[in-house]
């Protein structure tokens, strides 16, 4: 078992399933409902610790009953909360999803803008002390606090690097590791052409990247040439939290040392298997699932 740090945004998700997405105005009903915790870290943690890892989770919530909620649902998922931060007279993030029949989101987030973004509460020994840390792009400060402290240290890294209102770009000069969006890569490269994209990444700074790209799988570079993961095929239930799970998943497969082929396709796969479950993050697997699933590839 090792020990990854996953530090940023934590959230809670309210999860409604409806027939299709709603479009303009009016009422519509869901077929069925559940709340789970939501935010990239603190999905990714909950997917490191089903996968048998011992995962921490650092960041803010308001001191509410929400954020009450979501220290609950990931205690109840095996997730360290003892490093959480929780502000009075705060208010904690929440997201309103709504799922269709495919498995496809509408996710309307709010995040208090007045929730104190100070990293330096950060204890540096919880970094120290890891295998592995992650990082998503939501709370910018504590990212950056945290990479700086996991290259301080000589701890491997991951950022999970999605759409941004800010610049992102000093975040992935500090990481090991950046897993984009298709978005992000956009974003941050300047161009919609993955491999151009990950070649630009690549050739301006010394992260290793690669991209997340729903049913084209996964890719990345190996000596200057796109490799790609083929998606898994199912019929997905609800693809919300994927792409935190699929951050988890590679983390856990860094942990365990396995080559970059096999971690991005461990990740896919483990990613693929929580679409199938409705409730957000908590269809992340259990390690028992998973095997189960590759063994009956």
């Amino acid at each position: 078992m090792a020990q990854i740090c996953c530090v940023g945004l934590a959230c809670l998700d309210y999860l409604f399933r409806v027939p299709e997405l709603p479009s303009g105005g009016g009422k519509s009903f869901a077929e069925d409902y559940k709340a789970a915790p939501g935010g990239p870290a603190a999905a990714a943690s909950i997917a490191a610790a089903g996968l048998g890892h011992q995962a921490i989770f650092i960041g803010r919530l308001g001191n509410d009953q929400t954020g009450q909620d979501v220290v609950r649902y990931l205690d109840d998922r095996n997730v360290d909360t003892s490093h959480v931060r929780m502000i009075d007279n705060q208010v904690s993030q929440v997201s309103s999803v709504v799922i269709d029949q495919t498995g496809e989101r509408q996710i309307i987030n709010f995040s208090s803008s007045t929730l104190d973004a100070d990293p330096s509460w950060i204890p540096d020994n919880v970094i120290e002390s890891s295998d592995f840390v992650l990082t998503d792009i939501r709370w910018p400060d504590g990212s950056e606090h945290a990479l700086k402290s996991a290259r301080k240290f000589g701890i491997p890294s991951l950022l999970d690097a999605d759409i941004a209102p800010t610049d992102i770009s000093h975040l992935v000069k500090l990481a090991t590791y950046t897993v984009f969006s298709e978005r992000g890569l956009e974003a941050v490269s300047g161009t919609s052409d993955i491999t151009e994209g990950l070649q630009k990444i690549k050739r301006t700074t010394p992260t290793w990247p690669a991209v997340t790209a729903g049913d084209q799988g996964s890719f990345w570079l190996d000596s200057g040439l796109l490799q790609n993961c083929p998606a898994e095929k199912i019929d997905a239930v609800d693809t919300c939290g994927a792409g935190d799970v699929f951050h988890g998943a590679f983390a856990a497969a860094m942990v365990e040392h396995m080559d970059i082929q096999a971690a991005m396709c461990f990740a896919g796969t483990v990613a693929a298997i929580k679409c199938l479950t409705f409730g957000g993050s908590l269809g992340a697997p259990q390690r028992a699932a998973v095997d189960r699933y590759l063994a009956g590839k």
